[in-house]
């Protein structure tokens, strides 16, 4: 039998399918996510180029590649011209050669550069920005934007802080007018010096050269500068002109910038008393590092062929162009720049055929004389006077020398009595040891051969016998020189002191001794007594010895009537 519960369902295969079962339920993993990935959009095609546009308008409004804008377009053109416009102006500030026409050429291509500079960059942009729209590579894309945006940023730099406040001075240098001024050249009234005084402008490196070829620089001796600085390129030809002729330089004044290229054509060189000599970086005004640099290299390269020193090169280019480096005297002097100041009242005595002019300008080159020249005028004219005539006379170079100093005897009084207290005391602590030095008698030979002792030299120093002082040590003497050079540079004083009192008077001789008052009034007297036997040196050293004991106020009034004559 069969049975019915497990019989299988049969069919006609004509008759059609069955209905399967539903299928199973997937696993979770097998689920599709609740926000499904997007695909990548569909590509904008590109706009076909107008065909009614030019190039300069289809790269204005970027339609033209990113590769051919960018590259080409910006930095085959806008770039080259971007820098070709900063050099321009760094070369105009610097160099400064043929500022008019130089300046003619910037103000006439400047509107032309900055438009096509602008034109390359908005065009590079916009391509740039349809590069992106297209799907193009952000690195390229925004890297392009990035480098367009440092250009305009460097553009709109040199435009605000380069081109914008200097127009008006290009406009000036177009029409031949240097807006920083220019030097002013003056000859001395013997014709022997021409002064450079004030900035070295556009020109003036031809204007002195005329100066110097002309019939009133046939005597010329040397050259005084006092300046700022100015144009180097104009620094540079004035450098050129004088390095071949051996003209003696002298800053009388501060020397810097510029200026000290003049200075470094001399031979030889010298500073006067108080006279700088002032470094700086070069400066282009364009606030462009490389352009910077270079001018920089340029001006290392001046001072290498000047024989500036490296270690002084390297302190001029670590200073910036905003501040100024004076070179210490004792840089300048190690390294060989200047000359040494003569230590003592001597002078380079001119050849045996030199005239009086030779010696005016002999005395005029040393720091002590021109000081006194300049406190009292005619001073240099009455030595170079007397020493000429010793040497027309036959004199030996020792007598030579010692002529100059019957002038400056007349002068020692009015500066021993108007110098400060501090100097005064070291005057008189100077005389102290001069008469130490020259206390030890001299010794005559006699007939017979014996030796006869004879007055000691510190009598006639204290008499005013001038020959006296050729016998004082080298060292005394340095140090004489350099304190009539202290005084003689500072400021007078308003008022001389008055004759001393008898209130005076009386406090001198209690603390001092009645023989204080007037003890070294003869001192430089240049017309000895010889009715008397003249004063000892001992009771004058002796009151010297003891005046550091005396108080503050009594050693003062000591000191000041010493040289004071009794009335």
């Amino acid at each position: 039998m069969n049975n019915p519960r497990h019989a299988r369902p049969t069919g006609d295969p004509t008759m059609g399918s069955v209905t399967p079962p539903p299928p199973a339920a997937p696993e979770a993993w097998q689920q599709p996510a609740a926000h499904p990935r997007r695909g990548p959009p569909p590509r904008r095609p590109r706009a076909a180029e107008p065909s009614g546009r030019g190039y300069f308008a289809r790269h204005w409004h970027g339609e033209m590649s990113l590769v051919r804008a960018y590259w080409v377009n910006n930095l085959l053109v806008a770039l080259p011209l971007a820098m070709a416009l900063t050099g321009l102006m760094s070369w105009i500030s610097v160099k400064g050669e043929s500022l008019q026409l130089s300046a003619i050429t910037l103000l006439v291509t400047l509107p032309l550069l900055l438009a096509l500079d602008v034109w390359c960059i908005v065009g590079a942009w916009r391509s740039a920005s349809n590069y992106l729209h297209e799907n193009g590579s952000r690195l390229w894309g925004y890297g392009a934007r990035i480098t367009l945006g440092l250009g305009a940023l460097q553009l709109l730099t040199s435009v605000l802080f380069g081109v914008l406040p200097s127009l008006g001075e290009y406009w000036q240098m177009a029409r031949g007018i240097d807006p920083i001024g220019h030097a002013r050249f003056s000859f001395s009234n013997d014709a022997r010096s021409l002064r450079l005084d004030g900035t070295i402008g556009m020109g003036d490196a031809g204007r002195m050269r005329a100066l110097l070829d002309s019939e009133a620089a046939r005597g010329l001796r040397r050259i005084e500068l006092v300046s700022p600085g100015g144009r180097l390129h104009e620094a540079e030809l004035i450098a050129a002109t004088l390095k071949p002729r051996g003209h003696e330089v002298r800053v009388v004044g501060d020397c810097a910038s510029a200026c000290t290229v003049v200075f470094l054509a001399g031979q030889p060189r010298q500073l006067t008393p108080g006279a700088r000599l002032g470094f700086h970086r070069a400066s282009t005004g364009t606030y462009n590092p490389v352009f910077e640099e270079l001018a920089n290299q340029q001006l290392a390269a001046t001072y290498r062929g000047l024989g500036l020193p490296q270690p002084l090169i390297d302190k001029t280019l670590a200073t910036p162009a905003s501040g100024i480096w004076f070179a210490p005297r004792e840089h300048l002097l190690s390294h060989g720049l200047i000359a040494p100041m003569p230590q003592t009242l001597a002078i380079p005595l001119p050849a045996g055929s030199a005239g009086l002019a030779d010696f005016d300008d002999a005395l005029r080159m040393h720091p002590v004389w021109d000081a006194l020249e300049h406190r009292t005028a005619g001073t240099i004219a009455a030595v170079a006077q007397r020493m000429w005539a010793a040497r027309a006379a036959g004199a030996a170079d020792e007598d030579v020398q010692a002529a100059s100093l019957a002038p400056l005897a007349q002068q020692m009084p009015a500066l021993i009595a108007s110098a400060d207290a501090a100097s005064r005391r070291r005057y008189v602590q100077l005389v102290s040891e001069q008469l130490k030095a020259l206390q030890a008698p001299a010794r005559t030979g006699t007939a017979a051969g014996v030796n006869a002792v004879a007055r000691p030299p510190c009598r006639d120093l204290l008499d005013g016998r001038l020959d006296a002082r050729r016998q004082l040590p080298l060292g005394l003497q340095i140090r004489e020189s350099q304190w009539l050079l202290d005084t003689a540079s500072s400021a007078p004083p308003r008022w001389l002191p008055k004759p001393p009192s008898a209130i005076e008077i009386e406090v001198l001789a209690r603390s001092v001794g009645p023989t204080a008052l007037g003890m070294l009034a003869r001192l430089w007297a240049d017309t000895p007594d010889t009715s008397r036997a003249g004063t000892a040196c001992e009771p004058v050293i002796a009151m010297l010895d003891r005046l550091p004991a005396q108080p503050p106020a009594r050693r003062e009034l000591a000191e000041r009537l010493l040289f004071q004559p009794p009335r």
